[in-house]
């Protein structure tokens, strides 16, 4: 038997184990979310099998933000959960991995039909899900991991920016829940209508050398422990440096819902920078 009937003997009993049939020489996506459980296989070794499937789905110009992989996090999942796909942008194909063991996040770029790494970082959350969307209006992709909504519907995100300065991907800032994205001013409007644990806050954010930068916030904060006659402050911070944490107090004072100027400033917190 020739080496080309082998191939196709072994890729046919393959697919017949997991119930399903290869198209166009493509391998499914059931057989790649079966190897990506199999904790005897290496994350490199799985990214090379699927490279040349990767590239026909590339060439057959796929609507799909991935081609392979789940962007939720499975309950079986206890160890990996991998990507590919046109993620950032529709010219190239990029690969992700989350190492649900070691809490770390890294990235692939598949250049002359070999997997570069692109950048890890550390995951400082607990990972739900992965979606992509562009936040600075530059027509590139921004990969967010989220947390699950809890009770009272909020969620938590990290944000990765693939740079222009080093072609890296790397950890951009975070932000929380309910937001909205000005592209124009490369600026992102985050409401958090607060918890019993955690204060209501309104926080502007804004893209600087490849952050997204808070740079101004207000915050209804509730003395600990929150009770139905506790008493609140109302906080307004500024950020006049590019650091993540750079946001400073600028004033604080007791709040009241009778205050019509504190109210005013919550209303039009947004609004004052269109």
């Amino acid at each position: 038997m020739n080496h080309n009937k082998l191939s196709f003997l072994l890729l046919f009993i393959l697919c017949a184990c997991h119930g399903v049939e290869t198209q166009n020489g493509i391998i499914p996506n059931e057989v790649f979310l079966s190897d990506t459980r199999d904790s005897t296989k290496t994350t490199q070794a799985i990214l090379n099998k699927f490279i040349p499937s990767s590239l026909a789905l590339a060439q057959a110009d796929t609507s799909d933000t991935f081609f392979y992989g789940n962007n939720v996090i499975e309950e079986d999942s206890l160890f990996r959960q991998l990507l590919i796909g046109k993620m950032i942008d529709s010219a190239n194909i990029h690969a992700v991995e989350i190492d649900l063991k070691d809490t770390m996040i890294q990235f692939f770029q598949l250049r002359h039909q070999a997997w570069k790494p692109m950048g890890n970082a550390r995951i400082n959350i607990p990972i739900y899900s992965i979606e992509f969307e562009d936040l600075n209006g530059d027509n590139k992709k921004e990969i967010i991991t989220s947390t699950w909504r809890n009770m009272n519907g909020n969620s938590w995100k990290e944000v990765y920016c693939q740079s222009k300065k080093t072609g890296t991907i790397q950890y951009a800032g975070s932000f929380s829940t309910d937001y909205v994205v000005n592209k124009t001013k490369k600026q992102i409007e985050e409401t958090y209508f607060g918890s019993w644990y955690i204060d209501p806050s309104l926080t502007l954010y804004e893209w600087r050398n490849e952050k997204l930068v808070p740079i101004k916030q207000l915050i209804i904060a509730h003395d600990r422990p929150v009770t139905e006659n506790g008493k609140s402050t109302f906080e307004y911070y500024e950020n006049a440096s590019n650091d993540l944490k750079g946001l400073k107090l600028v004033f604080k004072e007791p709040y009241s819902e009778a205050n019509q100027k504190q109210q005013q400033l919550w209303d039009d917190f947004f609004s004052k920078n269109k």
